[in-house]
């Protein structure tokens, strides 16, 4: 159990998230009107503190990287202007305990050391495969917790699954956003949220890969994807087009003015009348 973890990890900043939401009222748009860019513009500022981020500073790390495609990655990472960093763990499983405990513990270092460097937002890929008895196995879990967390990653022991719990954990404890990539990273965090459940706060989806179970262990975190692309890959690329959403919304709060700052009039009536105002410049 990384007991030493757990207690680091903070609420999002209400009071960061609420200064986001009086800029995005008053940017000069319909009220509401851009959704989800809004609801992540809004969650970062939560989970950053800053109520108008500037800079993301993407980075994806890669469990066991030296087993992907050539270039694929890197292609979509440049797209995004995301650094990699490969997590390599040796082997394929691991039946020993204190061993996954060990690759946990070393996911958390390397989340936390991710957050430190500055990564605002970290993008987790998995070059491995999880059967669907695996799969099912975890969700079940996650719905009755009948078994401790730590417990249930050694009966499975597969050390990508246990790498990236500790990421999940790590990146939280840091203070920087996790965004999910395809059906292991979204195991991993369902894992991690057992073990600390405000983790969960720092989950972004990207896109709905085609694997059976990952919408429902999406759905059991309460967490959405934004993306529909029939992609039927992993190794971080859905998480780099998830960190591109990230600077999308972070574009439209820094780079569309306000009210105030294009010196236009605010709604006279209907509910933008109840919260714009020439007022919000900054």
């Amino acid at each position: 159990m990384p007991a030493e973890c757990i207690p680091v990890i903070r609420p999002l900043d209400a009071v960061a998230m609420s200064r986001c939401q009086t800029r995005l009222d008053n940017l000069t748009k319909p009220l509401g009107s851009l959704g989800s860019f809004e609801e992540l513009a809004r969650k970062m500022a939560g989970i950053t503190g800053q109520a108008r981020l500037r800079a993301l500073q993407p980075q994806i790390i890669l469990v066991n990287g030296n087993r992907r495609s050539p270039g694929l990655l890197d292609m979509f990472a440049g797209h995004v202007g995301a650094g990699i960093e490969e997590f390599n763990i040796p082997g394929e499983a691991v039946a020993d305990p204190a061993e996954l405990r060990y690759i946990l513990h070393r996911g958390i270092a390397v989340g936390k050391a991710a957050a430190a460097a500055g990564a605002r937002a970290v993008g987790l890929g998995a070059t491995g495969e999880i059967d669907f008895a695996t799969a099912s196995m975890i969700i079940e879990w996650s719905c009755s917790g009948a078994e401790e967390p730590v417990d249930l990653l050694a009966k499975i022991g597969n050390v990508e699954l246990a790498a990236l719990t500790g990421l999940v954990l790590g990146l939280a404890a840091g203070g920087a956003a996790v965004v999910l990539d395809g059906l292991v990273t979204s195991l991993a965090a369902l894992i991690a949220v057992r073990l600390a459940p405000l983790s969960r706060e720092y989950l972004i989806g990207s896109h709905f890969p085609a694997e059976s179970g990952h919408a429902e262990a999406l759905r059991l975190l309460d967490v959405p994807a934004y993306l529909f692309l029939e992609m039927n890959i992993g190794e971080g690329v859905g998480a780099a087009l998830g960190l591109s959403l990230l600077q999308a919304s972070l574009h439209m709060l820094n780079d569309m003015k306000t009210f105030g700052e294009a010196q236009v009039h605010v709604a006279e009536d209907g509910p933008g009348a109840l919260v714009q105002t020439s007022e919000v410049r900054d």
